[in-house]
């Protein structure tokens, strides 16, 4: 009977520290920073600008050059010079952070609109005030030089159906924004050439694009050009060059929140890319509601495509919170996924997705 009465002891303190020891306290995710803008992104000197963000998750918020913690949902800040503001939101789990920039006029800039024959976009004419659609005609090259600013003052389309040439630098990059983030600008659209050369798209930023067509989208550009690729839309060219550009806070309804990749005559590779707080906002149909930063179709493996390094945070879609491939032979290559939402990716192939060191 003693010995009984030890081994029922000794079970139930047993028992008690396997309880005590299996439910520890969720550890909740990192801050989501949906949205962080500047209204309106260009100012005069001395007015202000209302910077303000949609934030989850977060416990404490706190913007740099001397604003401070934020407890509220906006704030207004009146900036001597071309600033960038850096938002960043805190929990127990770590932080998240997300920019916007805000910019001083201090001339009057130069407003642009319709066809670009060969010419260069020079700092010295900075900003650039969109006030139409711009077109780059076949036979043509744009040219944009480091430190260049273009504000779209509605919403307005840059198509390319020559050339591109956008290499900014990591001090000094090319900014493309709205100057009303939440109506947002049309996007840049590369569409099918046959011009010779390359095109690049080097330390750029394109933030607050926004397609705005519903289920058709085809556009004089091409197939869905009106509802995918919220930022940039790349349809039938070869030899485009992507590298270490920040995609931010950019909306599509179909495909790619941020970036949409259809049908490429090469293969290529893009490499050290930021995408964040972009989204696809759907709803998921047969006619897209996927990629909340990236959407790529029709990519054989002669025309696969490399996304290497780079990171995608806090974007989300109905399906493939941050990329989404269709027909598409594409290789991950060291890239950072966190914060994604629903998932990081999603693919009815998945056979023809590579992942090397890139998380699921």
């Amino acid at each position: 009977m003693l010995h009984s009465r030890r081994f029922v002891l000794a079970l139930s303190s047993v028992v008690a520290v396997a309880t005590a020891c299996s439910s520890p306290d969720p550890v909740p995710d990192r801050p989501n920073i949906l949205r962080f803008e500047a209204n309106p992104a260009t100012i005069a000197p001395g007015e202000s600008a209302e910077l303000s963000w949609e934030v989850t998750g977060a416990q404490d918020l706190s913007i740099d050059y001397g604003v401070g913690e934020v407890p509220g949902k906006s704030v207004q800040v009146r900036p001597t010079a071309m600033t960038t503001y850096t938002l960043t939101a805190t929990n127990e789990s770590g932080s998240t952070t997300a920019s916007t920039t805000v910019a001083v006029s201090t001339s009057d800039g130069t407003n642009l609109s319709g066809s670009l024959t060969t010419r260069t976009l020079t700092r010295a004419g900075s900003p650039y005030h969109v006030t139409g659609d711009l077109t780059v005609p076949a036979g043509s090259r744009l040219t944009i030089e480091p430190g260049v600013h273009l504000i779209f003052m509605g919403h307005h389309k840059l198509a390319v159906h020559g050339r591109i040439t956008a290499q900014g630098t990591a001090a000094s990059p090319i900014v493309f924004t709205a100057n009303n983030p939440s109506r947002g600008w049309a996007g840049l659209r590369l569409a099918a050439t046959s011009d010779a050369g390359s095109d690049f798209l080097e330390h750029c930023i394109l933030e607050y694009g926004n397609k705005i067509d519903g289920e058709n989208g085809a556009g004089a550009e091409g197939s869905y050009s009106e509802n995918a690729g919220g930022a940039l839309w790349i349809g039938s060219r070869a030899n485009v060059n992507l590298n270490h550009n920040e995609f931010r806070f950019n909306k599509a309804p179909a495909f790619g929140g941020a970036l949409m990749l259809i049908a490429p005559t090469s293969s290529g590779v893009a490499t050290g890319n930021i995408f964040h707080g972009n989204e696809c906002t759907g709803p998921r149909t047969q006619f897209g509601g996927v990629g909340g930063a990236v959407n790529t179709a029709h990519l054989p493996a002669s025309n696969q495509w490399t996304f290497r390094g780079g990171e995608f945070r806090n974007n989300r879609a109905p399906e493939g919170g941050a990329l989404y491939f269709f027909d598409s032979n594409v290789i991950l290559d060291g890239v950072a996924l966190s914060g994604n939402s629903p998932q990081n990716w999603a693919t009815p192939e998945p056979h023809r997705l590579t992942l090397i060191n890139t998380p699921r």
